[in-house]
């Protein structure tokens, strides 16, 4: 199909078996050949190519710094933001009540992400599968690998700032929530960190959870001169 032609070139991959790609796709919505086997797949393909490249690039990190690494790369969030950038929502098919929703949810496309590698992996066959999965998903990760520190140090921000707080001042964070933004297809929360009477530069996320995090990240922008360690 030229769709699926389209979203190769973005995959960087051109599948030899059209229906396993058509499978990777599906969600199990959809019908009775979906990708959940696939997902599984992918999924142990995806940590075993990511504990390899966090191995050979970062000889420095220890084993405890490259299990976080690792757990931040594979993540929900980051396969759905990859998911995202690579367009997986004009090609993910579901059915039933996700199908009247208008839009994929994030957690489909996450998943569908994982599948596509599975599926990739079995339809470069043999000993050449892992190699050339390894390749795509690398790529597909590129620009998370490229700012992982960064991030490594923003999924800490919470735990950095509490730390700050009772140092300086023995105290802890508190997150303030300051608004709500409610529709039907998304939420968003505006969060602010205040600490010994201050109130932080506020972060919106889609989530309080993720609010509160990039809230404590801002503060942390603050106190240590806009290089959080």
């Amino acid at each position: 199909m030229a769709e699926h032609r389209r979203l190769e070139g973005r995959l960087g991959y051109r599948f030899r078996d059209r229906e396993l790609l058509a499978r990777a796709l599906t969600h199990a919505s959809a019908r009775d050949g979906h990708n959940e086997r696939l997902e599984f797949l992918g999924d142990a393909v995806l940590n075993l190519v990511v504990a390899e490249a966090l191995f050979r690039t970062l000889p420095d990190k220890r084993e405890g710094r490259l299990t976080e690494l690792k757990a931040l790369l594979v993540s929900r969030d980051t396969l759905e933001r990859v998911a995202m950038r690579l367009g997986l929502a004009d090609f993910v098919r579901t059915g039933g009540s996700l199908a009247e929703r208008g839009s994929v949810p994030r957690s489909v496309l996450g998943n569908a992400l994982e599948a596509l590698l599975g599926a990739l992996y079995l339809d470069a066959g043999n000993a050449a599968g892992l190699e050339i999965a390894g390749r795509a998903a690398l790529a597909w990760l590129q620009p998370e690998m490229a700012r992982l520190e960064t991030e490594h140090a923003r999924a800490r921000a919470k735990s950095k700032l509490q730390a700050w707080a009772q140092r300086a001042h023995g105290c802890l964070p508190e997150y303030h929530l300051l608004e709500t933004f409610v529709h039907p297809e998304a939420h968003a929360f505006q969060v602010a960190a205040v600490a010994a009477g201050r109130r932080f530069p506020a972060a919106w996320a889609s989530t309080k959870k993720e609010a509160e995090r990039l809230a404590a990240w801002e503060a942390l922008l603050v106190v240590q001169g806009g290089r959080p360690r």
